[in-house]
């Protein structure tokens, strides 16, 4: 277990705040993903008969953000639309290009430049305006009882189990055919799962926003508001992967695998630097040795880190990462005893640390920052965060 360490933990949060995102973007991907859910459920909608259910996914939803990279990239946004249709009535393909049909007059009525996409399991939506997103929005159908039973007997939680869903993927083999056999997976069940590791220590935060006004309950306050130190974490940490893959981006783990293994491995420590120095120390034990490598915790079956099997160099590239991270985090803590904090932090996040900032962190060093001990008291597990038409 690392001690806590309040220089490291200030240095962090100045990258973080230089990795974070103007509130604004992400009140304006809400607003996109509202504005599709809206025209899904208009009267002359194709899929409106179908109760069209749409959630917002991803980094957006957990509220770990980085700014790009390279400023070519893109932001992702991801979303998936369930349709109240049972499997036995549809196949995969007529499912995928009848909600394809509403992406595609959607981008139309809204006098999109860029085509809309087909990617094997989603539709891709391109923005260009003053924020660049591409939006990946997926068509999926509930998940059958039996399939929810089947995942609560691997000691799933009935919360968690009762949000997975089936999708669709052209590269399956009865993609044209009637089938119950469709592929599973719970993205919502696992952004519960990972908003329940992260709200106790996002209580206080919430309380100050609702005294504020901003907010008019607790539960109102989204996750991108909480910036607690899971969060922040998992920022640092892909924004290390970024930097050591940049010349090849898909070699680099997945943002999903370090988001599950973060969050398996934080513990409720209350400051950054102890959060993200046991989490890299931690996040290897919850890989394991056989598939599912990286399960989603809401549903077993699910792996995240399913492409290892077929390309092993993804495994190694993981590894070499975890090692590469754990290093450089004693390199950053060696930095700030020898006064050499901006070459760092510029080698190791490609982060430029404004003249104000550095001052502010050596001025740091003659009064320690407060720092919180333990996470606030752990709360239930709260209902799925709230889909466009529950008002996010």
């Amino acid at each position: 277990m690392r001690s806590q360490n309040p220089r490291a933990a200030r240095l962090l949060d100045l990258i973080v705040d230089s990795l974070d995102i103007p509130r604004s973007y992400y009140e304006k991907a809400s607003a996109r993903h509202k504005s599709l859910g809206e025209w899904m459920c208009r009267r002359e909608s194709r899929v409106a008969a179908f109760s069209p259910h749409v959630s917002l996914q991803g980094s957006f939803r957990y509220g770990t953000v980085n700014r790009p990279l390279l400023p070519t990239d893109r932001y992702d946004l991801d979303n998936l639309t369930t349709l109240k249709i049972a499997k036995t009535a549809i196949t995969q393909k007529q499912l995928k290009e009848l909600y394809g049909s509403e992406v595609k007059a959607y981008a139309a009525a809204h006098n999109m430049i860029e085509p809309v996409e087909e990617k094997d399991r989603c539709w891709r939506l391109n923005y260009t305006d003053e924020v660049d997103f591409h939006l990946d929005t997926l068509p999926c159908l509930p998940e059958e009882e039996a399939v929810i039973q089947a995942i609560m007997a691997r000691g799933v939680l009935a919360i968690l189990a009762a949000q997975a869903v089936a999708i669709t993927d052209r590269r399956h083999p009865q993609y044209d055919q009637i089938t119950r056999l469709l592929l599973s997976s719970n993205p919502g069940g696992f952004a519960t799962w990972f908003e329940e590791k992260a709200r106790a220590a996002a209580a206080s935060t919430m309380q100050r926003l609702v005294e504020a006004r901003l907010y008019a309950s607790v539960d109102a306050v989204p996750p991108y508001e909480w910036k607690t130190p899971l969060q922040r974490s998992i920022q640092i940490l892909k924004r290390h992967r970024d930097v050591m893959f940049r010349r090849d981006p898909s070699e680099g783990p997945i943002s999903m695998i370090i988001t599950n293994l973060a969050t398996h491995a934080y513990a409720g420590e209350g400051d950054l630097w102890s959060a993200v120095a046991n989490i890299v120390d931690r996040m290897g034990e919850y890989v394991r040795p056989r598939a599912p490598r990286v399960p989603n915790p809401a549903d077993p079956a699910e792996d995240y880190a399913d492409k290892w099997a077929k390309k092993p160099s993804l495994e190694a590239n993981f590894w070499r990462w975890h090692t590469q991270v754990k290093a450089d985090l004693g390199r950053l803590s060696s930095a700030i005893e020898q006064g050499a904090v901006a070459n760092q932090v510029r080698s190791l996040f490609d982060i430029q640390l404004g003249r104000d900032a550095l001052v502010a962190f050596e001025a740091s060093a003659a009064v320690a920052p407060a720092i919180i001990t333990r996470p606030a008291p752990t709360v239930s597990i709260p209902s799925a965060p709230r889909p466009w038409h529950d008002r996010t």
